[in-house]
């Protein structure tokens, strides 16, 4: 008996364009919740801990926390819940707006979570075979793959920043964010330069030697897979269409 993180990576990627693709047209925390949950679900199936995602992102989430609160403070709408002078700091809809962010937003890492149960290969298999250039899916599977090196990153800089007696943890909840906060920019140069890296070194194997490619791997859909893609399209289109016709309209 075959489980469900046997699936054609294929179908994994449906799933995964299923839920993204809702969790960027939808801007409703309700809706976003309810995805949220769907995406956690998912991730079980899969036989995907949860809670090692968390442990490994963990430092990435207090940096999407910080950029939900920053949304909250430069979008301010309805309700003011604090405010010096004229200025509004928090409001109810910009809390709102910063939950939808951080709803979207773990449900893109969730989804990724996925892929995880495919190997690197057959990812790049099933784009080429969707007919999409060679060079083109391997940069995807890499965009991927790319996602705990950021997280890497950020933690390094955290130790860095521990390194030098600050202590985060006894921080008030304001230098707290701050230190989060400036730490955007060195994280995100050090993910270039590895990227960089990384680069060179396939350029070094050979990278585009050959127009063509050839493949010992061959992969083939089943009845399943054809199930789970088509309801997993059905049920999205069915969602965003409920819900631009009960909200938006």
């Amino acid at each position: 008996m075959t489980s469900v993180s046997d699936l054609d990576p294929r179908t994994k990627l449906i799933l995964i364009m299923c839920l993204t693709s809702a969790a960027v047209l939808i801007s409703n925390w309700i809706f976003l919740s309810g995805l949220c949950l769907v995406s956690f679900g998912l991730l079980s199936c899969f036989g995907v801990s949860l809670w090692s995602i968390i442990k490994r992102i963990r430092l990435l989430l207090y940096m999407m926390i910080v950029i939900a609160l920053l949304q909250s403070v430069f979008a301010p709408a309805g309700q003011t819940l604090l405010a010096v002078g004229s200025v509004k700091l928090v409001t109810a809809g910009g809390l709102l707006k910063g939950a939808e962010f951080l709803l979207r937003m773990l449900i893109i890492i969730t989804s990724a979570g996925i892929l995880t149960t495919s190997n690197h290969r057959e990812i790049i298999q099933g784009l080429v075979q969707w007919k999409l250039p060679y060079e083109i899916a391997f940069m995807a599977s890499m965009g991927i793959r790319f996602l705990p090196v950021f997280a890497e990153e950020f933690r390094d800089a955290m130790i860095a920043v521990q390194l030098r007696g600050v202590d985060i943890k006894k921080l008030p909840l304001r230098q707290k964010l701050e230190v989060t906060a400036s730490l955007f920019q060195p994280v995100v140069a050090g993910a270039i330069l590895k990227s960089k890296d990384i680069a060179m070194s396939i350029e070094m194997r050979g990278f585009r030697a050959y127009p063509t490619r050839t493949s010992y791997l061959v992969l083939e859909l089943k009845l399943r897979d054809y199930v789970i893609m088509l309801s997993a399209i059905v049920v999205t289109v069915i969602l965003i269409g409920g819900y631009y016709v009960c909200f938006i309209r």
